[in-house]
């Protein structure tokens, strides 16, 4: 093993253990889902954009034969690319209102779109149309200022017909993407979206996936991984609704589980069967498998399968969560992450982390430069006794060493699940406790305990995501109410979050992603 700083922490039971509530779920999944006949070869698909809803009041506006005054519009834009600079955006109108009256706003412009200039300070589009209100046409222009980084905006407009000032006010929408299932024949993909901070809204439907869907957001891409029996990537197009662009098998009987795309010409899928048990390069333009890095001989279990899950990026390399179990899954080895080199497609290293079944990977920023924190599952009861062997570890990505642990699972009171880390002093992870309860927990990595309970139930939380407007999603798999809840997290991690609300799936969720 590589690394001087390794911790090892087992906890008295040995290495007996049981299938993972995650396993449970796929290994019930049919296999009657027949995926579309689609081109593997590499349909475009674009990079994953921002929305921008806007309200824009004009001061006068001659409509219909009369002057009408404060009359409000509603935009949105659909910036092509995240980020700060110029973006090309389309423009989707919405109502008109005057004088107690509305009306549809239409865009006549020809290619139908504007230019959206972003900086961390102030946001500008350029001529917006031309558009028409009823009888009237005008063109529009707005500039004002980024607020909390660009989340919101605020500011000037002005309309071609007058040329007198008026205002608007803009809001980044937070969208969530979900894969939601029957557990049968196929799933769905549908976006949860927090619209100008006040309205939560649901678009379900989008495209059709398998009933085993796990869902990855990454380098500006988006993928869904059918994983078991169904062996193949999907890549979505944010342009087209979220269809499919392409879709490529990863290899009959691979099961994979997780993909990361470092650029437009690499990208890494995990594979979690033998005989793959392998992290394969493929190339995101059509899904075709380039290189094989295997891992067999890493594994410290009796029957030398990996079982390779997560994955993630820092300090120049990749790294693969192993979760080292056994063909029956009744034995786990100590968990670990191998150490891809991502330029020679080969291992660099492994890092042992201490504890038992390696999910979530989270990178970091620290004052000390990234860190990867990950979750370790322990032992959910099953084909062999609970065992509570994890927790979340810290571990330098120079180092490749094991730093500390953020949270004994031991004090947590159940095994790890999902996590989504806020920064190094605030984290939160699903905790599953004797009952079967889940609870989504807040808790402090440096102090490494609990701070509180956010939310608990007695169905199912599969996953927790975290959006970049300090929004925190939960969706709750209940058979009968299936549904994703959001929740504002507090500016200090020692106070409480707030509740915004919940919104109910036409499906158990499977999978969740921000997209903002």
């Amino acid at each position: 093993m590589i690394g001087t700083a390794m911790l090892r922490r087992f906890k008295g039971l040995g290495l007996s253990a049981a299938l993972s509530l995650s396993l449970v779920a796929v290994c019930g999944c049919g296999s009657d889902y027949s995926p579309p006949d689609l081109p593997t070869t590499g349909a475009p698909a674009a990079a994953l954009g921002q929305v921008i809803d806007l309200e824009v009041t004009l001061p006068q506006l001659l409509i219909q034969g009369a002057v009408q005054r404060g009359v409000e519009l509603e935009l949105t834009l659909h910036v092509e690319a995240g980020g700060f600079g110029e973006r090309f955006a389309k423009v989707e109108p919405g109502l008109a209102r005057w004088d107690q009256a509305s009306g549809t706003v239409e865009d006549l412009s020809v290619n139908g779109g504007t230019t959206v200039f972003a900086s961390p300070t102030s946001w500008t589009t350029g001529r917006i149309g031309p558009l028409r209100v009823a009888d009237t046409v005008f063109e529009l222009t707005v500039r004002g200022d980024s607020i909390d980084g660009g989340w919101s905006v605020a500011g000037e407009s002005w309309e071609s017909q007058s040329g007198l000032p008026g205002t608007f006010a803009g809001w980044r929408r937070q969208r969530f993407l979900l894969t939601t299932t029957d557990f049968f024949a196929s799933g769905q993909v549908a976006e949860v979206a927090w619209v100008k901070q006040r309205e939560l809204r649901l678009t379900d439907g989008l495209e059709l996936v398998s009933s085993d869907p796990e869902l990855r957001v990454t380098g500006g891409a988006v993928f869904v991984i059918n994983r078991f029996t169904f062996d193949n990537l999907q890549r979505l197009d944010p342009d087209d609704g979220f269809r499919t662009a392409w879709q490529a098998g990863t290899g009959a009987g691979s099961n994979p589980h997780d993909v990361l795309m470092l650029d437009d010409e690499r990208a890494f899928v995990s594979r979690y069967e033998p005989p793959f048990d392998d992290v394969a390069r493929f190339t995101p333009k059509g899904g075709t498998v380039r290189a094989s890095i295997p891992l067999e001989e890493e594994a410290e279990n009796r029957d030398g399968t990996p079982r390779l899950d997560r994955l993630a990026y820092a300090g120049g390399y990749v790294f693969a969560g192993m979760q080292d179990i056994d063909r029956t899954f009744t034995r786990y080895a100590e968990g670990k992450l191998a150490v891809i080199d991502p330029d020679t497609d080969s291992v660099a290293g492994v890092v042992a982390l201490g504890g038992k079944n390696p999910g979530v990977i989270e990178v970091v920023e620290t004052p000390d430069g990234e860190r990867l924190y990950v979750a370790l599952a322990g032992i959910f009861p099953g084909l062999v006794p609970r065992e509570l062997s994890g927790g979340v570890v810290v571990v330098d990505p120079v180092d490749w060493a094991v730093e500390s642990w953020a949270l004994d699972d031991d004090d947590a009171g159940g095994n790890i699940g999902g996590l989504a880390m806020v920064s190094p002093g605030l984290g939160y992870t699903i905790v599953v406790d004797e009952q079967f309860r889940s609870s989504v927990v807040a808790f402090d990595p440096v102090a490494a305990r609990p701070l509180r309970t956010v939310r608990s139930t007695p169905d199912f939380l599969p996953e927790i995501a975290l959006g970049g407007s300090g929004l925190l999603a939960v969706p709750e798999r209940s058979f009968v109410e299936p549904k994703v809840c959001l929740y504002r997290i507090p500016a200090d991690p020692q106070d409480a979050e707030t509740a915004l609300g919940c919104v109910n799936l036409g499906l158990p969720p499977f999978a969740i992603e921000a997209l903002d």
